[in-house]
């Protein structure tokens, strides 16, 4: 009998070390799957290696697997008309905050900085403009308007060089830049931490009659969708319709852990 106990606790210690030096090994795979993933500049691989990395619970790895795939994690892709409350919508990219800086790859940091770059007014946006608008295809008569800004020279330093591109080559199209008259200065909501509880401070009005046109909204970036709801129903207010926005791009919304492990799991 005390032989008979001896081997079983023999073989429970055996069985414990096997299970520890078997997670031990996978948490050590995981880690330098990570590391490899982090190293290389190819985002197909890097997809591929922080997934391994994911599977085999590197906690570490999981924002990178999802920035590494953002198509997987949301809903509406790029260069791909959706409808955001019956208007439909299009975005050229995803736009990752600076927090993400160091997990995206040299592709999507060039990206982002090519955003901020035509916020800025140091871009002009042409390119986005165009090849936005042959995907979305929109109506002919329809009025062009850019998004009203925190200040009015932000509107002017951002928009000024695409609105004289479209007078220059599209002097048939109506044309909504001087639409828009600013009463002031708010404050912007891109400084704001919680955007969806944040209500718009009005610090401008359109200055014109838009009974019976129907609009394109040009903005820099989607995120929660208030401005242009917001906008929408200002240019409502003067009779027209908003039925088109074109955005250079959409911020990219980090998914839940659960969400992104059982992600990588599927994609097996």
């Amino acid at each position: 009998m005390d032989k008979a106990l001896l081997i079983y606790f023999i073989l429970l210690a055996v069985t414990v070390a096997a299970i520890r030096f078997a997670f031990y090994c996978l948490k050590k795979v995981g880690e330098a799957y990570f590391y490899a993933a982090q190293l290389t500049s190819d985002q197909s691989l890097r997809g591929k290696l922080s997934r391994k990395a994911v599977l085999a619970g590197n906690k570490a790895a999981y924002p990178i697997y999802a920035l590494s795939n953002p198509t997987e994690f949301d809903s509406h892709k790029p260069m791909e008309p959706f409808k955001f409350k019956g208007v439909k919508c299009i975005f050229s990219d995803y736009y990752f905050p600076n927090r993400y800086r160091n997990d995206i790859g040299c592709e999507q940091r060039f990206f982002c900085d090519e955003l901020l770059e035509f916020k800025d007014g140091k871009r002009n946006g042409y390119e986005f403009f165009m090849n936005c608008t042959e995907a979305l295809n929109p109506e002919d008569d329809c009025v062009i308007m850019f998004m009203p800004c925190s200040k009015s020279w932000h509107y002017k330093r951002r928009f000024r060089a695409l609105n004289d591109f479209l007078e220059d080559y599209y002097p048939e199209s109506s044309n909504g830049y001087k639409f828009i008259t600013y009463t002031g200065e708010r404050e912007s909501l891109h400084l704001t931490k919680d955007r969806t509880k944040k209500s718009l401070e009005q610090n401008y009005y359109i200055n014109c009659d838009l009974t019976g046109k129907r609009v394109i909204v040009v903005d820099d970036l989607f995120t929660t969708g208030c401005s242009l709801l917001d906008f929408k129903k200002q240019i409502e207010m003067k009779g027209g319709k908003v039925a088109y926005a074109l955005f250079l791009g959409k911020t990219f919304q980090m998914p839940d852990n659960f969400d992104i492990w059982f992600t990588a799991w599927c994609n097996k």
